[in-house]
C-alpha cells in the first residue's frame, strides 16, 4: 500500500510525490499479528499480543483533530475527542495531549514497561477488534513507528527519517493554524510547553485534567466553542497549496526532505 493511503488525508495535496507514491513492503512488522509478542518473539523484552504497541498516548494535531471530528463516520473517534473535551482531559489549541501524569511516567519507563502496561493503552485503541479508532489520521509516531524492518537497518533507518521529516511537518502546520487563528508565539510556545515533559507540578501529577480557569487561558477565547476551533484549525491547513507549504517548512524542513529522497532507493528487501 503507498504510503499516500497511509498517511492522514490532508497530506495528500502538500506532501511530496515521490514519498506519498513510495509502497513499502513491510512484512515483519505487523500490527494483525504483532511481531513482538509471544510465541513468535521468544526474546526478553517483548510485548502483549492485546497491547502490542500500542501501549502509548500519542498526540493529534490541532488539524488531525479537527479531520477526525469533520469526517461523519468517524463516530467512535467523535465520541472519544469529545469526552476528552468535556473533561478538560489536555484537550489544547496545540491538539489533544497526553495528560502531564502520563507524560512523565511514560518518559521514565522501565525496561520492559512498554509493550506490557495496560493501564497506558492509547485511548484510542479499540481492545475489542484490537485496531485504531483513529488511524487514518493518527500522529507521526505512531504513523512511523516500526519494531522490525523488511529493509534490514536501512529500513528502520527510512522510518525514523520519515518520523523526523512528519513530526516537523506536524509542528509547522498546528503552529500555522494556531497563528491563522490569532495565537502569537508566546502563547504558542506556552502550549507547546504541555507536550513531552519529563517533569509536572505537584497539581499536574495528581490529576489528568486542566483546571478550567488554566484551560480557559490557553484557549484564548476559543475555550466554548474547542471542536470548532479544530474544525477550523482543519480548514487552514486543508487550504494551503504544495508551494505555501514549502515556504511553510523552509529550509529545514526541506533537508529532512532531501535526507528521505536520498534513503529511498537504497531501500532493499532483506
Amino acid at each position: 500500500m503507498m504510503l499516500k493511503y497511509q498517511l492522514p488525508r490532508i497530506y495528500e495535496s502538500i506532501l511530496p510525490r515521490e514519498i506519498l507514491q513510495f509502497e513499502p513492503q513491510e512484512k515483519k512488522a505487523t500490527c494483525d499479528a504483532c511481531a513482538m509478542s509471544r510465541p513468535q518473539n521468544k526474546a526478553k523484552i517483548h510485548y502483549r499480543a492485546d497491547l502490542k504497541c500500542c501501549t502509548f498516548h500519542p498526540f493529534l494535531p490541532n488539524y488531525l483533530v479537527g479531520a477526525l471530528l469533520k469526517e461523519e463516520t468517524s463516530t467512535e473517534a467523535h465520541r472519544l475527542l469529545r469526552g476528552k473535551i468535556e473533561r478538560r482531559e489536555y484537550a489544547l489549541p496545540i491538539g489533544m495531549v497526553a495528560p502531564v501524569k502520563y507524560q512523565v511516567e511514560f518518559n521514565h519507563r522501565d525496561e520492559g514497561d512498554f509493550g506490557q502496561r495496560e493501564d497506558w493503552l492509547c485511548p484510542y485503541y479499540n481492545k475489542q477488534t484490537q485496531n485504531c479508532n483513529v488511524w487514518r489520521n493518527r500522529g507521526v509516531v505512531c504513523t512511523t513507528f516500526f519494531c522490525k524492518s523488511s529493509y534490514g537497518k536501512t529500513g528502520l533507518s527510512f522510518w525514523e527519517k520519515l518520523g523526523s521529516y512528519l513530526w516537523y511537518v506536524e509542528l509547522a502546520l498546528l503552529e500555522e493554524a494556531l497563528a491563522m487563528l490569532d495565537f502569537s508565539p508566546r502563547q504558542v510556545m506556552t502550549l507547546l510547553d504541555y507536550h513531552n515533559r519529563h517533569e509536572g507540578t505537584s497539581a499536574e501529577l495528581k490529576s489528568n485534567v486542566i483546571p478550567e480557569k488554566t484551560s480557559r487561558e490557553l484557549w484564548n477565547g476559543y475555550y466554548d466553542d474547542q471542536e470548532g476551533f479544530y474544525k477550523k484549525a482543519y480548514e487552514v491547513v486543508a487550504n494551503l497549496d504544495k508551494k505555501s507549504f514549502h515556504e511553510l517548512i523552509g529550509e529545514q524542513g526541506q533537508s529532512l526532505e532531501e535526507d528521505l529522497f536520498a534513503i529511498l532507493p537504497r531501500l532493499k528487501l532483506s
